[in-house]
């Protein structure tokens, strides 16, 4: 039975176990939503709590005004968890979604949380390199949307509708600030396990840059190619979530 944790609209849980070993929080990549997680409360193995991220904007929160800012969505997303690292947990982003769980994880170790099992990035260079695209959340509508379409490979289909259109510029214009205006501040590299998934030809994470996040712990790093280009967790997700499965059961082991 999905629900929406009780206490904030923040988080979605598609199978809520009790008795879950490790609560894995998902975060959605730029313009995404909670759902995008939905499968795979069903595909990953037993024992892990799938909580995916709703952030505000978008889905059932699309009447709240998205947050344009890193570090408020960080303070805001970081309180929820806090409150829920009772037990093993780790934190898992896409894109945007891997900045924001790499802060998210920094932030939580400065309010004295207790550090995450591991950490796993997805699609996005290390914070500490400058991405390799160009400031566009400011630009005119037209010339906004032919640069989302260009660079992040959104349909043309989102941009027909004129209501659906209004929806996905709103958020997308919004996530896109919170990455254009990031400024990466240095910090003793993370205590826990981190591991990086990109695609050897997603030109938004570089493999150097990818690589590059090995900086950022002082525990182990893994790293992993698959094929699917930038959006390879949605257009080869069987590979994808295999050897994400694969790295759950490993940790759940140790």
């Amino acid at each position: 039975m999905e629900a929406t944790n009780r206490t904030s609209p923040w988080l979605i849980t598609p199978r809520p176990d009790t008795n879950a070993r490790l609560r894995l929080f998902c975060i959605p990549y730029a313009g995404g939503g909670a759902s995008m997680y939905r499968a795979w409360a069903h595909r990953l193995p037993a024992g892990v709590e799938v909580n995916a991220v709703q952030l505000p904007g978008r889905e059932e929160r699309f009447r709240e005004e998205p947050v344009r800012r890193l570090d408020d969505v960080v303070a805001e997303l970081g309180t929820v968890l806090a409150g829920h690292t009772d037990r093993p947990y780790a934190l898992f982003g896409h894109s945007m979604g891997s900045l924001l769980a790499f802060e998210t994880a920094r932030w939580l170790r400065a309010e004295g949380c207790p550090a995450p099992e591991f950490v796993i990035v997805s699609g996005r260079g290390a914070a500490q390199i400058p991405p390799p695209w160009p400031v566009i959340h400011h630009l005119p509508e037209e010339e906004f949307v032919q640069q989302v379409m260009k660079m992040h490979g959104t349909p043309a289909w989102v941009f027909e509708d004129e209501q659906l259109r209004a929806m996905v510029v709103r958020t997308l214009r919004a996530d896109l600030a919170v990455v254009d205006t990031y400024r990466y501040r240095d910090e003793d590299p993370l205590p826990c396990p981190l591991t990086a998934f990109t695609s050897p030809d997603d030109r938004l994470a570089p493999v150097e840059h990818v690589r590059a996040w090995a900086e950022q712990t002082t525990a182990d790093f893994k790293y992993h190619e698959i094929e699917g280009g930038h959006f390879f967790l949605r257009d080869n997700a069987e590979s994808f979530l295999s050897m994400l499965s694969c790295e759950l059961q490993t940790g759940l082991s140790s």
